[in-house]
């Protein structure tokens, strides 16, 4: 056989197995595509937002989400630290998983604590922010509290459905720069970051934070309101306004010491001595309300026991509105309110709402900023004239 035929002879048997081996790893490399989860090494500095320094010693948390059932299921899969000059190195991950719809995406949280958040991509830094801007609630933890945490989505609508202030988006995982917003007193110093989108984020943070920084006192609660309006004008304003009263009224749940808020002094003459007959034996008022200003006097006639026979109650709020808020629309639900009548009185010193039951009667108005209400306990008949002192003290205001 000629040498020729032997070479032909090889290449003929050698192109099957070529073609067999190139179909192997086509469909190895496919099979491990579906089934396997690769996250690349992530490597990035971390850097103040305004000076450039680096930050050290700042946590930062991969994590991955995967679709399970109908739900949505977060882990941890490492977490690490800056350097002295602000780096950091996280190793990827390799897993067997489910086919390709399993996986949901991985994202970086930095400046979380150790632990790292398992709320999802759309609220681990957001989240934290969001309800906890102080950092002291005893159960959500920063790991700086001189820096903002922010996460970081390597998906391309990452941060489409969270707060754009907690979030940045990067398309690589390696050498990524990360800045940080530092916390600061005096919103200004902002200006100071040229990148204007960093300097808005900045802005925004800032601004949130400083709604929350000083609670002590009805005058701060408004000054924090008028913080809250100045973020977005938009839902992140919202959601401030729906926080800030919860974070008032709720010192014990975070980090800060419980200041209770003085007793109003009674104004002099408020409440007469007796009307008639009967005898009044106590009168007061309570805490004015640190975030609505609100507070309420009362004074007490009749015998102490086995119960009194009249309380009349006077409400002071920041604006007539409130105050207007509230005048029931419906009937107040006393317990016999099924057999009671409302209906509206014009008298000579203003209009009032009379409720009148078997057992119950009350009558209620506005006087200017005030909520005034008359309250029988039992039928007696100095009730009109009751009501005709008070009306005459604290006159209806027109509607």
């Amino acid at each position: 056989m000629s040498k020729e035929l032997q070479l032909a002879r090889k290449s003929f048997f050698k192109r099957p197995v070529r073609v067999l081996v190139s179909i192997v790893v086509c469909s190895s490399g496919f099979v491990l595509l579906v089934t396997a989860l690769m996250i690349p090494l992530t490597c990035g500095r971390v850097v103040d937002a305004i000076t450039g320094k680096p930050v050290r010693d700042v946590n930062v948390v991969l994590q991955v989400s995967t679709y399970a059932g109908f739900g949505v299921h977060t882990e941890v899969k490492h977490v690490t630290s800056t350097n002295r000059f602000g780096w950091f190195l996280l190793p990827g991950s390799f897993q067997w998983k489910l086919p390709l719809s399993n996986f949901r995406g991985s994202w970086l949280t930095v400046n979380e604590d150790k632990e790292g958040s398992t709320g999802g991509e759309e609220g681990s830094a957001s989240t934290e922010v969001l309800y906890n801007p102080m950092f002291n609630n005893r159960s959500m933890r920063v790991g700086n509290k001189y820096f903002f945490p922010i996460t970081v989505t390597f998906k391309q609508d990452g941060c489409a459905r969270v707060w754009a202030a907690t979030c940045t988006h990067r398309m690589f995982w390696w050498g990524v720069s990360i800045p940080l917003i530092p916390v600061l007193e005096n919103v200004e110093v902002c200006k100071k970051i040229s990148e204007s989108m960093l300097r808005e984020q900045c802005r925004q943070l800032n601004t949130y934070r400083a709604a929350f920084a000083h609670v002590d006192s009805y005058e701060d609660a408004q000054k924090g309101k008028a913080f809250c309006a100045q973020v977005d004008h938009g839902a992140i304003s919202a959601i401030c306004l729906r926080q800030l009263p919860v974070y008032v009224a709720n010192p014990q749940g975070y980090e800060r010491p419980i200041v209770s808020s003085p007793t109003v002094p009674l104004q002099e003459g408020m409440f007469e001595a007796a009307i008639g007959q009967v005898p009044r034996f106590y009168q007061g008022c309570g805490k004015r309300d640190s975030f609505t200003g609100h507070f309420y006097c009362t004074a007490n006639y009749g015998p102490k026991d086995p119960i009194y026979w009249v309380a009349v109650t006077v409400e002071e709020w920041p604006d007539v509105n409130s105050a207007r808020s509230r005048v029931p629309v419906d009937k107040p639900h006393f317990a016999d309110y099924e057999e009671a009548t409302v209906k509206d009185e014009v008298r000579s010193d203003g209009k009032i709402r009379l409720y009148h039951g078997p057992q119950y009667t009350v009558a209620y108005w506005v006087s200017n900023n005030r909520f005034v209400q008359v309250l029988f306990y039992r039928p007696i008949p100095e009730q009109e004239e009751f009501i005709s002192h008070y009306l005459s003290e604290f006159p209806s205001t027109p509607q």
